[in-house]
């Protein structure tokens, strides 16, 4: 999703409105920025939602992050508890929960796995090869246990879908378990690492060094340095961490190189936060790759 622009992103947050127009605070940020929602629908919803004047409303949506003020293009959660900042989703590529809110479909890297919440039961299907079938992304598998077999019929695919609570979502979920037909909502999860990218370089415009970082979920980076003067490339491995929704950190290590600080800027790059023995005070990383969060490219609508 979103692998080749630098400047579209998946964003969440709370929306609200002023008398000087729409403003948006990401999750986990103190700052609000002004915001341009160019989707009809995302205003009439977050009309339906808002009780007034700088209420604020819970949003997910694709953005361009490339301009003042931020431009909300395309909505994908809209509505819920104001406490959605605090949820996650760690390695959820994509949950879905029914109509009634007691069963839960969470798609991960290896299992589709199905919780019931009121049974305190559990079942995790094998994930197996997507079926693509126009917009519908469908994944069926079949399992044994217990002395019997498990049957999934998993299904998505992006039609408007409303929450007894309200919430609109852009995923509706259809699915099938051992006979019983479920319908509910859907959204994508991993949201711990938005908006970071798998990898960000130095711009065209420096021509004494390049640098390229390396980001893995697995928390460890790899930072590259190329002098280009025909020596070989440095490279220095390390772990790295968000300290905030807006600050990542990079730990070498190599003990004998400070950690370098960076804010994750609204455009996507990262700016060195504080000055660094290594690279002074001004150093500006551009994003390079694809989002760092769960995608395994199934779900590929927001391409």
């Amino acid at each position: 999703m979103l692998k080749s622009d630098p400047s579209s992103q998946f964003v969440r947050g709370t929306l609200s409105r002023q008398e000087d127009g729409f403003w948006f605070s990401a999750c986990g940020t103190a700052t609000s920025m002004r915001a341009d929602v160019t989707s009809a629908l995302l205003q009439a919803e977050f009309d339906a939602h808002s009780v007034g004047d700088g209420w604020p409303v819970y949003v997910e949506a694709r953005a361009s992050m490339a301009m003042n003020p931020v431009v909300l293009q395309e909505p994908l959660v809209i509505g819920g508890s104001l406490a959605a900042c605090e949820h996650t989703l760690p390695g959820i590529e994509l949950r879905a929960v029914t109509a009634e809110g007691d069963v839960v479909f969470d798609l991960r890297e290896q299992q589709v796995r199905v919780q019931y919440r009121d049974r305190l039961l559990q079942l995790g299907f094998e994930r197996p090869e997507v079926k693509r079938l126009a917009r519908e992304r469908r994944w069926e598998q079949t399992m044994g246990g217990g002395g019997k077999d498990h049957r999934l019929l998993f299904s998505i695919e992006p039609q408007p879908c409303r929450t007894t609570s309200g919430a609109w979502y852009a995923l509706s979920m259809v699915a099938e378990v051992n006979g019983t037909d479920y319908r509910g909502c859907a959204r994508l999860g991993d949201l711990e690492h938005w908006p970071l990218r798998a990898a960000y370089v130095t711009s065209d415009s420096m021509t004494t060094r390049k640098l390229r970082l390396s980001l893995g979920r697995d928390q460890r980076f790899m930072l590259a340095e190329d002098y280009m003067n025909d020596q070989p490339i440095i490279e220095y491995p390390g772990r790295w961490s968000r300290v905030s929704a807006d600050q990542l950190r990079l730990e070498p290590d190599d003990r004998d190189m400070q950690p370098i600080d960076f804010q994750i800027g609204a455009d996507g790059t990262l700016a060195l936060g504080t000055f660094h023995p290594a690279y002074g005070r001004v150093l500006t990383l551009q994003p390079s790759a694809r989002m760092l969060r769960a995608d395994s490219g199934e779900l590929d609508w927001w391409d």
